[in-house]
């Protein structure tokens, strides 16, 4: 909208002239100049074409598609202590890249995510790096084989989802666990990685 607003400006357009080639109120333009309203892309394309200006629409699926947004809802799915929400980022992630192209899978993962603030869900997240770019053929990410990637001790990650312990489901996981998430220590049934 600041774009928006500028070209209308520039092109020395009053709110009320704009409006009235639209077809709508200046009190209307107002508020979609303030972002007080949420407002339909027909009408955004109506107004950019007004002041002729171009109005291009960039998806947010791309931003989405990457480590570094997942990092970021992981980090704050933790600080509401929510692991079943971390890890649901995690799984969707993975479900939003299995359907990419190489390209894309690189762009998704080249760049090394801040720390979520668990050393854990930092470990899982170069091990999920590794796994999505061996499939589509790629090299793995340098960040990701940082030492601090590695965890000491294995971590059974459907325990900290269910918050208790299932020797049951922890012996699924470190039987099926992706290569790439078991050298890690990160134990997780490959199958819960995919989304349903």
């Amino acid at each position: 909208m600041e774009r928006l607003r500028a070209a209308r400006v520039r092109s020395g357009l009053s709110q009320s002239e704009v409006a009235a080639r639209i077809g709508t109120t200046q009190s209307a333009i107002a508020r979609l100049e303030s972002g007080a309203s949420d407002p339909r892309l027909s009408t955004l394309e109506r107004f950019a074409d007004v002041v002729g200006v171009k109005l291009g629409v960039r998806s947010e699926h791309s931003r989405m598609s990457s480590l570094e947004f997942t990092a970021a809802q992981i980090r704050r799915s933790l600080a509401e202590h929510d692991s079943a929400e971390a890890f649901r980022q995690v799984v969707q992630f993975v479900d939003d890249i299995r359907r990419a192209d190489a390209a894309a899978v690189r762009r998704a993962v080249r760049i090394e995510p801040e720390s979520t603030g668990d050393k854990r869900w930092d470990a899982m997240l170069a091990g999920i790096a590794e796994y999505v770019s061996r499939g589509v053929g790629l090299p793995v990410p340098g960040w990701a084989s940082a030492p601090g990637r590695f965890l000491r001790r294995s971590w059974f990650v459907i325990e900290d989802i269910i918050e208790r312990p299932s020797p049951g489901l922890a012996v699924l996981a470190f039987a099926s666990s992706p290569p790439e998430l078991a050298a890690r220590g990160v134990l997780i049934d490959r199958t819960s990685l995919e989304s349903v």
